[in-house]
């Protein structure tokens, strides 16, 4: 004997429909992604458009505009994954008596989304998004005191410098290197404060 299915309910199909659509959005998104990363290997970023991007992507541009405002956002969102990743990081409370470790699985985490890290870089939003206002110093060497942190903010940019020279010259020293010579950085600015 065949079994019959019962029929969906309409909240049912709702669910379907709703997980479909968003399913759908994803592959959008993701399709628009990998566009805008491929046109951005071929052409300045200022000059690729919408137009370009869905073409490449083979989506409607009212895909587009129901995923996306801009193709800022493409990037934002691609920033944000990044963000998030390093906020991970940043969470881990075993890292905060453990600066080294954090350094290097900052720096780990560059090479591995040295796409993405490019991709910022080619289109000259590297410094803003990257980290995106947190204070590592604040996180990694709190203080109350208002010298020494405007110090420690100061030697927090130089870090953010190194990071990206570090990327931009082909991430040559491994990541425990660059972790001992941030580490180094800020204890001694920390011992100068002392």
């Amino acid at each position: 004997m065949k079994a019959t299915k019962e029929p969906l309910t309409e909240m049912q199909r709702k669910e379907v429909l709703r997980m479909n659509n968003k399913e759908s959005n994803q592959l959008t998104r993701e399709c628009l992604q990998l566009a805008l990363m491929h046109l951005m290997g071929e052409h300045p970023y200022e000059k690729i458009t919408v137009s370009e991007i869905v073409r490449r992507a083979g989506v409607s541009r009212t895909a587009f505009y129901r995923n996306y405002t801009d193709k800022e956002d493409i990037l934002h969102e691609l920033g944000n994954r990044l963000i998030k990743r390093i906020a991970e990081i940043c969470e881990k409370p075993e890292l905060h008596e453990n600066p080294h470790q954090w350094f290097e699985d900052v720096f780990r985490t560059i090479r591995e989304d040295k796409e993405t890290i490019a991709l910022f870089d080619q289109a000259g939003i590297l410094k803003r998004e990257l980290f995106s206002g947190r204070s590592i110093s604040e996180l990694l060497y709190p203080t109350t005191d208002t010298e020494i942190k405007y110090i420690k903010l100061a030697t927090e940019a130089a870090f953010f410098q190194i990071l990206i020279s570090w990327f931009r010259e082909g991430m040559q020293e491994s990541e425990q290197r660059m972790a001992d010579i941030c580490v180094e950085m800020f204890d001694n600015t920390l011992k100068k404060l002392s």
